[in-house]
């Protein structure tokens, strides 16, 4: 756990919400907004940027609702250096440039965001079915809408009672459009039809004997919802909240762009702009057949519902950062989003880290070793020494060549040395050695075992004093990828360094075969505590930064069987193919792992 997730440990949260609302952009945004608002309690503030004079209206009344010790803060702009633990941002589609000013102020979610935030945002939530080109988001699943419970669970005999909300705006009065024709058509007759009125669509002319439903309180039409046996929309929140309620939710959408993703997400339609009433009354008739979706909805999202959200949100925090661990750079483009963590890559050094989500890092204590250990490779690590420690001996042999006549100066301190296979092998060169670890067995293990030195600390924060006098080498052997902060690594690495000194790591190959091949699998593959995705490329300049001049690179964990297609395939099955293959990948790098040893140069040197 990093400095700040302790800090947030024992206190309230605070959460800024960021709604959209107002002509053009209807409520139900802004509506979500003052749910989640009344969900999480205090701590709230709203950001009114993306609300006109109308809307802002509409939210004072439903905060009015709230209990006064709640009620969130209003807020048009943002003091400078104020942070909230959550900022949640609900405002249909935001720039950029937007969400920049933004991220300083606490860690960003965005929710159903389709604007260019959408490619840099740190955490997206879809909530509501998307067109298929659009980018993935770390969690979608319609469950994080603030659904109803579940009233109706069979079909009428008829469609007698008929909901109609077209929005709380309605600009193209697709509300008075439908209910005059379809009572003109003889859909329905007027006192089957209820019309919910949005509160920024100002004055409407209903067709007469038309009930007026209500919908002012913080649920918006739920409880409206129950007492009909259909509702007929646009596609949006409300579509959803039917469902949830158990009745089926009929289309009729402003836009193409509504119905294309109503057809996605399999709501039955009845035309863009214009009914088809036809094809209305065609669907009416059919009780059974309408239920079946609201039916199926329920089965898939289980009770579970209305609270997902909130709980998200009270418990969704960053390890790690949305800038360039090893650069800085701000920024960066997302490459990769899964439920626990987000990927980017660098506009600056090129490299690819995570931002985790996962609420507490990994600990590498006695279980790793043993249980973790044997469930992932067949046998504890102590059982597998051996064939570590054989893995080591050409580090140790490239290390020793480095340092010349240095390596009998100093001691090779092994950040992360785990039960000491390296120190092992170096000890059988002649070498001194120290090991650093987390781990107290393996701190015990490198100290009675094997008879070296070794300090439980993270490399981070151990006191020089509690290290080697004089350091020859500093090695990471697949260690690297674990720090938060890989630039304070490194400059804390080379700063123990005189020149001359070594700086030895294994990581992952972010340009191995298995990264290029297919970058999706790669990055879901990853462990979720690797924040950073090395390669050879650019390494070079990354290491000069710290006065380390990079030296060797061995690139290694080839595998032929793992090259796409017909390639892989001939690999598994034919030997001489998976010699060649292997061949190619040595030629050109395509292992999934590499070392790289760099010598600490002078300052005058490396300037």
């Amino acid at each position: 756990m990093d400095e700040r997730a302790r800090s947030m440990r024992g206190r309230a949260r605070s959460y800024l919400l960021v709604p959209a609302g107002g002509e053009g952009e209807g409520l139900g945004h802004l509506l979500r907004c003052v749910r989640l608002s009344a969900r999480l309690g205090a701590g709230v503030s709203f950001f009114v940027r993306h609300l006109d004079d109308a809307a802002k209206v509409v939210l004072a009344q439903r905060v009015a609702l709230l209990p006064a010790r709640s009620r969130p803060a209003m807020l048009s702009r943002l003091p400078r250096g104020s942070r909230w633990d959550v900022v949640a941002v609900d405002a249909r589609g935001i720039s950029a440039e937007e969400l920049g000013e933004l991220m300083p102020h606490g860690l960003v979610v965005g929710l159903d965001e389709g604007g260019d935030a959408r490619g840099f945002a740190p955490f997206l939530v879809d909530t509501l079915p998307g067109p298929p080109r659009r980018a993935v988001a770390n969690l979608s699943d319609p469950s994080y809408l603030f659904l109803p419970p579940q009233k109706r669970r069979q079909p009428p005999r008829s469609i007698r009672r008929i909901l109609l909300s077209l929005g709380g705006e309605d600009r193209e009065h697709l509300g008075e459009k439908l209910a005059e024709v379809m009572i003109r058509d003889g859909v329905a007759d007027a006192g089957q039809l209820t019309v919910v009125q949005g509160p920024l669509s100002g004055s409407r002319t209903w067709p007469s004997g038309v009930a007026m439903g209500v919908a002012t309180g913080p649920d918006g039409i739920s409880p409206l919802l129950s007492s009909h046996d259909v509702l007929i929309t646009h596609f949006g929140m409300a579509a959803f909240e039917a469902l949830a309620t158990g009745i089926p939710a009929i289309l009729f959408n402003p836009t193409a762009y509504h119905a294309e993703l109503g057809q996605a997400a399999g709501f039955p339609q009845i035309g863009v702009g214009t009914p088809d009433t036809a094809r209305l009354k065609k669907l009416l008739a059919d009780p059974a057949g309408l239920y079946q979706q609201p039916r199926s909805f329920n089965r898939a999202i289980g009770r579970d519902r209305g609270k997902r959200l909130p709980e998200l949100l009270r418990t969704l925090s960053l390890i790690g950062s949305s800038d360039c661990p090893v650069c800085g750079a701000a920024g960066n483009r997302v490459i990769g989003r899964f439920p626990d963590r987000t990927y980017r890559v660098c506009r600056g050094c090129g490299i690819t880290y995570l931002e985790s989500y996962a609420g507490r890092r990994r600990e590498y204590s006695d279980r790793y070793f043993l249980a973790d250990y044997k469930a992932q490779y067949g046998r504890t690590y102590l059982e597998d020494f051996s064939s570590i420690k054989a893995a080591c001996e050409p580090r140790v042999s490239i290390l020793l060549e480095l340092l010349g006549e240095r390596g009998a100066a100093g001691t090779v301190v092994d950040v992360g040395c785990a039960y000491g296979p390296f120190l092992a092998a170096l000890k059988d060169r002649g070498s001194a050695g120290f090991g650093l670890d987390v781990s107290a067995s393996a701190v015990a293990h490198v100290k009675e075992s094997l008879g070296l030195p070794a300090v439980r600390a993270e490399f981070e924060m151990v006191p020089r004093g509690r290290l080697p006098r004089r350091i020859s080498a500093v090695t990471m052997w697949y260690v690297i990828e674990h720090f938060t902060g890989t630039r304070e690594a490194l400059a804390r690495a080379a700063g123990l360094l005189e020149p001359g000194g070594v700086l030895a790591f294994s990581t992952p190959n972010g340009r191995g075969i298995s990264g290029r091949s297919d970058r999706g699998r790669f990055l879901a593959a990853s462990p979720g505590d690797h924040f950073i995705i090395l390669s050879p490329r650019g390494l070079r300049k990354i290491l000069a930064s710290h006065h380390l001049r990079l030296r060797r690179i061995r690139v290694t964990g080839h595998h032929p069987e793992r090259f796409p297609g017909l390639l892989g395939a001939a690999a598994r099955r034919w030997t001489p193919a998976a010699r060649a293959l292997r061949l190619i990948s040595e030629l050109c790098r395509l292992g999934d792992t590499f070392e790289a040893y760099a010598v600490k140069t002078a300052v005058k040197e490396s300037s």
